[in-house]
């Protein structure tokens, strides 16, 4: 009795290649230093819109290293998100997807002071110093948001300021069902010259 194609159909279905997960970043660049003349504005990465708005105009900053990021045009000469102002992320355009990692970098997070990262359901994450210019996962959050289907993620700071400066996620691709049944006839067929060797 053979059993190699046994062996065969088991090492195919191992060595499959699996389709990749992509890498998504927003970093919210537009041209430096200057608003974005509204209250409003959409960052489309892969295919995928992030709307950011503002409790004032929308402005990116550039000054190097932490101070780099997405803030408010007013009412400082600094641009960045003080206390009282916030900036919401909707973050509705990735429900659709298979959201395997989420993580958000904030800058100009100095000693003492803090951001806050808050979905609508009052459940908040705060960033310090220590995580300033860091990627910090934001996935339970995410999942509540998703759970809640409200994708509305709020930014703002507790004392002194702070700039939203990266988003990024990784998205692990869906297999369309036209694979999938492609893939499940190949085992079928596979499956029925094994058995009928087998007999043999």
């Amino acid at each position: 009795m053979k059993v190699w194609p046994l062996i065969v159909l088991v090492v195919a279905c191992v060595m499959a290649p699996a389709a990749s997960a992509d890498s998504i970043t927003w970093d919210f660049a537009t041209a430096p230093n200057a608003s974005l003349g509204s209250t409003t504005h959409t960052y489309t990465m892969g295919g995928i819109n992030i709307i950011a708005t503002g409790s004032t105009g929308l402005y990116y900053k550039v000054a190097g290293g932490d101070e780099t990021g997405l803030g408010l045009a007013c009412c400082d000469s600094d641009h960045e998100i003080n206390a009282n102002q916030s900036i919401v992320l909707n973050l509705g355009g990735l429900f659709s997807k298979k959201v395997t990692s989420l993580t958000l970098m904030l800058g100009s997070i100095q000693t003492g002071e803090f951001g806050s990262v808050c979905d609508a359901f009052a459940h908040c994450m705060t960033f310090n110093s220590s995580s300033d210019f860091t990627p910090v996962t934001i996935m339970s959050l995410y999942s509540d948001m998703k759970a809640h289907h409200n994708g509305q993620l709020t930014v703002t700071a507790g004392p002194g300021d702070v700039l939203i400066n990266q988003l990024h996620a990784t998205i692990s691709p869906v297999p369309e069902p036209s694979s999938l049944l492609l893939m499940g006839s190949g085992l079928l067929a596979m499956t029925g010259v094994v058995r009928r060797k087998l007999r043999l």
